[in-house]
């Protein structure tokens, strides 16, 4: 047999950090765990980590009980563990530090350290990776990453993680210059080495984030526009980050199509999308991994995978006959078609796995309630931070709503912004406070002034998301809207923003508690009334989220079983909360054929299927043929006719 070139990152030595990331369902767990395999067999003699920092993990359910080489191992990062052992290891340095360097006292402290921090998934999943580069125990470490858009947020955080640093250090800065004058000079001591060890770690993962020598970033894509379009904006943010990325990797391509309308119009918009990505990323090396009908699941089906990589500009990837997608377009797309939601429903919520369909589906159904409520107004919301819905409806969409058909209008929430107009507005109030105060001027109001302006830096991460979501609430007191359309995040940030309400509520059960107890000392009324509306919204979306009246969950999966584990734990969640699923469209699924590979697929998603009818219960369940990504208007239009009756 033939031997083949292999991408570079299975062959480099140096390398010590290897990510693979990209949108939703690409794919980014098959190829890290064959990645981490194939080194691991390559090298015995050196150990290897292959770690998700993807709060809905499936590395476990990838490997589906076999047992890695025993130099491998894996590892799912619990936030919620890690920050247990965050708290054991720093939470003595946190508290001092706070009480030399704020006017609280040991009781604020404690219910501050103590309180349940929304947003925490990244930066555990990033002081973790640290740890593990710090100790130097393993040759490589394989990150299987979040979705784009959150795995972006962990990415950014080593700046973030900077001025976290740089706040409580001017906590102490008071401290060590009254200490100098007072006892003639200043030594420093177990919190200052904390600080000093915090810093140089963080300095020491920015070098290596920046080293391409050591640090590879894979994306994973598919040969489709939307994941085109999401590639396109990982890699923007990407060169700005400073993340060296040399290979993208384009998954499940037909090395030959059968003369079947599905799999022909699947090779014509395969070879649309390789030529587009050949154009895109020219500068990039460029790989394609074969479709593979059964799940690759298990050391024996995963370890060969990457001994099947070809250069995208291979001829061996199959390219379609011309007008065959229209043919396929013209099938009926769905079986069973779902009953629509009552002219009650307030909030419909598109929810499940990454790359199932969510935000097709989401657009289809709200161009269908547009159509059918006239009259009334219809608002699609990404709230998914790697925004899609300009891409899938072929318009422009941004943080402003824009009219996009008669009846609806769309918008993707910048949760960013949202936190960059807090901060500004916290720092003008708090200028005039101080130049109220200069009458008293003195060192330690200089002090007091710089730990204060550092305040929002320590602020609980997803305060931006909660500031933007919120205003749903707001759309919803104006009535400028009569229903929501939410396309969410992917499964394990999702049930994030679901329980993120509560949290932050408790947040600012605290810091109003804190507010007044020292507004002699420190009363910003503005920021003040900020929160109490804050507050208001976040009450009033809990209550909404809970009643089935007006909300409701809809649940995108596909007929694969990492798919069907995931959405059992999202239904799971949503039981525990309270939200309403009456609905669930598995997409994908292949038609009945006579055509060898559609048979093969038909019957590995049968199984699934099954386990699917078993446990939906009341559940209406409505099945989405595979076909060629509906996109623009039109396309969206005829599928929202045909998803509901």
């Amino acid at each position: 047999m033939a031997t083949h070139a292999a991408p570079d990152f299975l062959c480099d030595a140096q390398l010590r950090l290897l990510f693979f990331g990209g949108k939703g369902g690409v794919g980014k767990t098959t190829c890290a765990c064959a990645a981490a395999l194939q080194l691991a067999l390559s090298h015995p003699e050196r150990l290897y980590l292959l770690v998700s920092t993807d709060p809905a993990h499936s590395l476990l359910d990838c490997f589906c009980g076999s047992l890695p080489p025993p130099n491998l191992t894996l590892t799912e990062i619990d936030p919620q563990a890690c920050l247990l052992r965050f708290k054991e290891l720093h939470e003595d340095h946190l508290r001092t530090i706070a009480l030399r360097g704020t006017f609280l006292d040991a009781a604020d402290i404690g219910q501050l350290v103590d309180l349940s921090m929304p947003g925490m998934d990244e930066m555990m999943a990033l002081l973790e990776i640290v740890a593990w580069v710090k100790e130097d125990g393993y040759a490589c470490i394989v990150v299987d990453t979040a979705p784009a858009g959150h795995t972006l947020r962990m990415l950014e955080l080593p700046a973030r993680m900077g001025k976290w640093i740089a706040a409580l250090d001017a906590m102490l800065a008071k401290h060590r210059y009254l200490t100098g004058i007072y006892r003639g000079g200043y030594r420093s001591d177990a919190v200052d080495d904390y600080l000093q060890e915090a810093a140089a770690d963080l300095a020491g993962l920015q070098a290596l984030l920046g080293d391409s020598t050591r640090c590879r970033f894979v994306p994973v894509m598919l040969a489709q526009e939307l994941s085109l379009h999401i590639t396109r904006t990982l890699l923007r943010e990407l060169e700005r980050l400073g993340l060296p990325v040399q290979e993208i990797v384009v998954n499940r391509l037909l090395a030959q199509a059968a003369a079947c309308p599905d799999c022909l119009a699947l090779a014509e918009q395969q070879g649309l999308g390789i030529a587009q990505t050949m154009q895109a990323f020219s500068h990039h090396s460029l790989w394609g991994l074969p479709l593979v009908v059964e799940e690759l699941t298990g050391v024996a089906q995963l370890t060969p995978l990457w001994g099947h990589a070809r250069a995208l500009a291979d001829p061996v990837w199959a390219s379609g006959g011309v007008g065959m997608a229209a043919t396929a377009a013209q099938q009926n797309s769905v079986n069973q078609a779902a009953a629509l939601p009552t002219p009650s429903t307030t909030l419909l919520m598109f929810a499940g796995k990454g790359g199932v369909g969510k935000t097709t589906l989401a657009c289809a159904t709200a161009l269908r309630l547009a159509q059918e409520r006239p009259g009334k107004e219809v608002l699609l919301v990404s709230i998914d931070p790697a925004h899609s819905l300009g891409a899938c409806l072929g318009c422009v969409v941004g943080p402003h709503a824009v009219r996009v058909a008669p009846g609806l209008s769309a918008i993707e929430l910048d949760a960013p912004a949202e936190y960059a107009l807090l901060k500004q507005q916290y720092a003008s109030e708090l200028k005039g406070i101080f130049q109220r105060e200069s009458a008293q001027s003195g060192v330690g109001l200089a002090f007091d002034r710089e730990v204060m302006e550092r305040m929002l830096d320590v602020a609980p991460l997803g305060l931006d998301e909660v500031l933007a979501i919120t205003r749903i609430v707001d759309w919803i007191d104006s009535q400028c809207y009569d229903c929501f359309v939410l396309d969410t995040a992917p499964t394990g940030h999702l049930l994030r923003f679901l329980e993120m309400p509560e949290r932050i509520d408790q947040w600012l059960k605290t810091f109003f508690a804190l507010f007044l107890k020292y507004r002699h000392v420190f009363w910003l009324e503005r920021i003040t009334q900020t929160m109490v509306t804050l507050s208001r919204r976040i009450k009033k979306l809990r209550r909404l989220l809970v009643d089935a009246q007006q909300a409701a969950l809809v649940l995108v999966t596909i007929p694969t079983e990492m798919a069907y584990a995931e959405s059992t734990d999202l239904l799971a969640a949503c039981t525990h909360m309270g939200i309403a699923v009456p609905l669930q469209f598995i997409n994908l699924a292949s038609r009945p054929s006579h055509c060898p590979i559609c048979a093969l697929i038909q019957r590995t998603q049968a199984v699934v299927l099954q386990q699917i009818a078993a446990t939906a219960g009341a559940r209406q369940v409505t099945q989405v043929y595979r076909q060629d990504e509906p996109r623009g208007l039109e396309r969206l239009r005829v599928l929202g006719q045909e998803l509901y009756a």
